[in-house]
């Protein structure tokens, strides 16, 4: 089985939908003792704007790109997940094999998830720990094309995210208590994931696709804020020739 041990939590490791609210994701009961433990773990708050998601603590150890993402997703989908086979055959996310969806958070889950978690100054701890990741739950939280993948695990209470080449796992030992119910919750709502690929629900190309999609985009508003348009940005023709020529160092120098 390919474990990977984390030795030094905080570090960087080198190494259709269905949507959920709070209350279909817990018990009432379970949710009682969520909050329960949430306020007696976060009895001091971080100073931070009602817009910000993640805490101070988590802030300063993930790229602020990977950040951008989570605090303005527009989708969050939720996955079960293992260790892959590496004789098997099936969709693997970030090297982890998919075992089923848990669905698309709701607004309720998103604000579950940073209210108990993310923001949580006290769930995370910057101290070195000894033990072996054991995946269970994977989140997808999408803004435009670009996508933060967040793993929980349990029992090695742990968090790590993924966005590009920056993997960084933090240790969530004080927010154990958490990271099990949630995990345990998610994991029960678990259906058998199918490609959205294969069934046409997945159109990442930002174009209409349909009249019901031309109606969406109209209350929006053709507005630059909405539709994150970057027209500004884009050159025009007659200085096409200054901006594409090869940067004289960087990463994209021509050799």
């Amino acid at each position: 089985m390919n474990k990977f041990a984390i030795l030094a939590f905080g570090g960087v490791l080198v190494c259709g939908v269905q949507t959920f609210a709070a209350d279909d994701l817990f018990g009432l009961d379970d949710i009682d003792n969520l909050e329960n433990v949430a306020e007696e773990k976060n009895t001091s708050t971080d100073s931070v704007s009602a817009n910000r998601v993640l805490s101070s603590f988590l802030n300063s150890r993930i790229p602020a790109s990977a950040v951008r993402n989570i605090e303005k997703a527009e989708k969050v989908f939720c996955y079960t997940v293992t260790y892959a086979d590496p004789e098997a055959d099936g969709y693997t996310l970030n090297g982890m094999a998919i075992k089923g969806s848990c669905g698309e958070l709701s607004a309720n889950g998103n604000k579950l998830f940073k209210d108990m978690l993310w923001s949580n100054m006290t769930a995370f701890s910057g101290n070195m720990d000894n033990c072996s990741i054991n995946p269970k739950i994977m989140l997808r939280y999408i803004y435009g094309p670009d996508t933060t993948d967040v793993l929980l695990s349990y029992p090695c209470p742990a968090v790590t995210f993924y966005h590009g080449r920056d993997i960084v796992t933090v240790n969530a030992a004080p927010g154990g208590e958490i990271i099990e119910k949630i995990t345990k919750a998610y994991s029960s709502l678990a259906e058998p994931y199918v490609s959205p690929a294969l069934i046409g629900q997945m159109v990442a190309n930002g174009q209409i696709q349909n009249q019901a999609q031309k109606e969406k985009v109209r209350r929006l508003g053709n507005t630059e804020a909405n539709l994150r348009k970057w027209n500004a940005d884009t050159p025009t023709s007659e200085n096409n020739s200054a901006t594409s020529k090869p940067a004289a160092s960087g990463w994209n120098k021509l050799k």
